[in-house]
């Protein structure tokens, strides 16, 4: 019923990276930019999705020692 903090903070990070994706991919449409573009910035935004869970991930192994 009820999640650990763990839990929380590995969907809160999860829902923030696809939604600065999805931010990323609305922001495209309304401005003309040229397609390597587009696909560099969705690329950044998940590779920055990624650093954030690798991030938590390396904080879960700290907390566990």
């Amino acid at each position: 019923m009820f999640k650990s903090n763990k839990q929380l903070k590995r969907e809160a990070v999860f829902y923030a990276g696809v939604g600065a994706v999805l931010l990323v991919i609305l922001m495209l449409q309304r401005l003309s930019i040229s397609a390597g573009w587009e696909l560099s910035l969705i690329f950044f935004g998940l590779g920055i999705s990624f650093y954030l869970k690798f991030l938590l991930r390396e904080e879960e192994k700290e907390q566990q020692e």
